[in-house]
Formats: C-alpha cells, structure tokens, sequence
C-alpha cells in the first residue's frame, strides 16, 4: 500500500481522513440531504470531521454531524487548477512562461502544502479506493446527521495514515503551524519520484488531454494581426500560431545588422548572405546573445 494510507478493520471507528465510496447507501442518503452531491464526478468522498469528535462513547457518537468533501481524478480537474496560476490562451493552452507556476502548484499539491485552493492530494491506491491519481476538494463538502454513521461506517474503501490524517486536519483547520509530514522527497531517493510524476502532469504531451504551451511572443504576434485565438479550438490553435509565430530575436537581430552594414557599406547579396551565415554561427555573437536576454 502506498505510504501515505493504512489498513483499517471493517468495525473501527470512522477517522478523519477515511475514504468513502459511493455506494447505494450513501447516494441513498445525499439524495435526500443535497442531492448535487448525487453528481458522477464526485469519485469518492473523503471524512473531515476530526477524529475525536467522532469518537463512540458507550455506544454514542461524540458529535452530531459528519462533514465530507468531494473526490475527483487529477486529470479531470487539472485544468482548472492550471487556470488559477497559469496565464490560459483558450481552454487547455497556456503561456510558456507560466509553466513554472504550474510546475510549483504540483509540488505544493504532491507535498500537501496547497492550503490557499484548499485541496489534499490522493495518490492511486487501489486498496484504498483511489484507481487514479486523485484531489479532495475540501472546501466543496456535505454534512450528514450522526444517524447515518452506519452508513458512512459501511461506505469506507480506505485511510489515511496518522500522519496525513494530521497534515489534513491542518488545512481544514486552516491553522497556522505545520505538520511535519514527509515530503515526496523525505527521504532524498524519491524525489526522482516527485519529478517524474510533476512531468507526467505538465508535459505529458502525448496525452491528448495534457495542457499544450505555447510562447506568450507567439499569443501576441497573432493578437496583433486581428487572430481571434478564444474561438480557436486547442487543436488548431497551434497550426495557427505557427503561422503568426515572430521571428527569433537572434534573426531580427542579425538582420538589421545586415541593414546597417548595407547602409555604411554596398554589400551585394553574397557578402550579405555571408555575414549572415556567420553571424549566426558565431559562437561569442550566441553568448553575447544569452547574456543579454538575462539582464
């Protein structure tokens, strides 16, 4: 099992952190408290309510509500996320130069320190219940009575470990001291782990649902010619900012070289096209280049 989940007994009290399936019990129950909740893309639930508020007391539960949020598959919801950090062209494409925001919401996210979206990653674990890489999304929740204990008992396919249980009562909480819970890369060997699986959710391009980037040079240059690019569809959007793509600065650069050295000097085509040549290939005239671009 995953690191980051336990085993637990069927006749164990309900803990903060188990995970629910819908079963016909449970749906039976939402449909008559908030039938919303009914929706096929919720996959799972997840109970908020701390565990010592639901501790049995001579048979009685200690509170009288149980609180859960909505599970959904990363890949469904991904988008969305990308969205709030990422600078979006039309659904699904993203300006290149925000990818690293994307990049550092993963890890917040991976590290369950993603506290102002108000989301607990669920890593797949079919012994837990998670088939796929999953979120909680914990400000999007339901409260059921204590009556229905039973049921909710009866509906759980998975645990959180006593650590995880306490990184997500941190953020329900929404307090200010930190759990110390493992990180993906505590200890150091797994965090090719956490890399593999950042890469996997950015720049998995052969998944046809993966984000596409694009420069933000490439956005503007079309803009600028009239291209209306949010009634483009994400497939097209790519032939079409190809078409609008700007010249790399390196080559408006070597060309207003040539420019100048025609205005100073009556160059024919051939010694143009040779200055040119080397300045394009002129190693310290590329470095000259890189540096600039860094200041």
């Amino acid at each position: 099992m995953h690191w980051t989940y336990e085993s637990f007994d069927n006749n164990e009290d309900l803990l903060q952190g188990d995970i629910l399936e819908p079963s016909a019990e449970l749906r039976s129950v939402l449909a008559e408290v908030h039938p919303h909740f009914l929706n096929p893309k919720y996959s799972a639930f997840l109970l908020l309510t701390q565990s010592c508020d639901m501790t049995m007391r001579k048979g009685t539960c200690g509170t009288r509500y149980l609180c859960i949020a909505v599970i959904r598959p990363l890949e469904v919801v991904i988008h969305d996320l990308f969205s709030v950090v990422c600078r979006p062209v039309v659904d699904g494409v993203y300006i290149k130069e925000t990818k690293g925001e994307a990049r550092r919401l993963l890890e917040r996210l991976f590290n369950q320190n993603e506290q102002a979206l108000g989301l607990f990653y669920l890593h797949e674990e079919t012994e837990a219940g998670i088939a796929i890489p999953s979120v909680a999304l914990l400000r999007v929740a339901v409260t059921l009575k204590v009556e229905h204990y039973d049921i909710v008992q009866s509906a759980r396919s998975g645990r959180l470990c006593s650590e995880f249980r306490s990184k997500l009562g941190w953020l329900v909480g929404n307090t200010y001291s930190r759990i110390g819970t493992p990180d993906w890369t505590d200890p150091p060997e797994r965090s090719d782990q956490l890399k593999k699986l950042i890469r996997q959710w950015v720049d998995h391009q052969e998944d046809p649902l993966a984000p596409m980037w694009v420069p933000e040079a490439w956005v503007r240059a079309a803009k600028d010619s009239g291209v209306s690019l949010k009634d483009l569809s994400k497939g097209k959007l790519e032939t079409v900012l190809q078409a609008y793509k700007p010249i790399p600065a390196k080559q408006r650069i070597i060309e207003q070289a040539v420019r100048v050295f025609g205005e100073l000097c009556d160059l024919d085509n051939e010694t143009a096209k040779k200055i040119r040549n080397r300045l394009e290939n002129d190693s310290r005239f590329s470095k000259a280049m890189r540096d600039a671009k860094q200041e």
